[in-house]
Formats: C-alpha cells, structure tokens, sequence
C-alpha cells in the first residue's frame, strides 16, 4: 500500500535528504526512506522507543552495518504530518519535508534530547529546510520537529 500523497514523489524525497546532505557536508552518503501511515508508526515507535503511540519521525541508524556510505533509515508518517500540516495551516510538503530534514540530522548525530542540543538541532533543521523548499518554512515553533 502507498500512503504517500500527492505530488510526494521518489525524487522529491530525494530531493529533500540530498539538500540535507549537502547541508551537512555529508554528499555521497546513502539513506533509505519511509513513508508511512499512523498504524506503522505506531508499530515502530512501540517496539524500537517503547513509546506506544504514533509519532512524526524515526531514525534508525545503520551503524557498522552500513560501511560508512549508508547512514541509516528515516520512517515518516505521512497522515502525522497532514493532521500537523493543518492545524498549523502549512503547506503538507513543508511538514514531510521537516521531516525527512530531522530524521537525516538524526542519522548524521544531531540529538534533541536535552538543551542546547535540541534548539542547536532545531535551528539547523529550519535552515536546511530553507534551503530545501527556496523559502522560509512557515509552520516551526520551538519544541516540535
């Protein structure tokens, strides 16, 4: 089942990890990259975090398993980010976007655990994200992804 929507294309997601990448100095690094629906996520948030809920964006890091090219997986649920997308009234492509950004800094060591780790994480991921999408993003505040 392909619960990516519309106009959420292969190339698009590539799009987004590459300018991340290149962000970070990290070109010629692999990730593979999920999208999901709230069942999934809440599957792969349970049994990896303990968290028995849904959730915007896992990073699973590849570790010695990846040979140094390919860092990771980033799983992103794709109604989250519709349901986030439309309280905050944002474009849905700026919110997966976001997500694509975190769950790859995650893969490149960025944490978001405690401060100032996670508003140094957070200020990176807006700025790559500016750079993704030729725009300032519109929906972030601090204390989400």
């Amino acid at each position: 089942m392909d619960v990516r929507p519309a106009g959420i294309t292969g190339a698009w997601v590539r799009r987004c990890v590459a300018a991340t990448l290149r962000a970070e100095r990290a070109g010629g690094r692999a990730v593979s990259v999920v999208v999901t629906d709230d069942r999934r996520m809440r599957a792969l948030n349970r049994k990896h975090l303990r968290h028995d809920t849904t959730t915007d964006v896992v990073s699973f890091e590849a570790g010695e398993a990846g040979g140094g090219a390919y860092l990771g997986d980033v799983v992103v649920c794709a109604p989250y980010a519709r349901r986030i997308a439309a309280s905050l009234g944002i474009d849905l492509k700026e919110e997966l976007a976001r997500y694509l950004v975190h769950g790859t800094l995650h893969l490149l060591g960025y944490d978001d655990l405690k401060e100032p780790q996670r508003s140094r994480m957070h200020r990176r991921q807006e700025a790559v994200l500016a750079r993704a999408l030729g725009r300032r993003p519109r929906g972030w505040s601090d204390g989400r992804t």
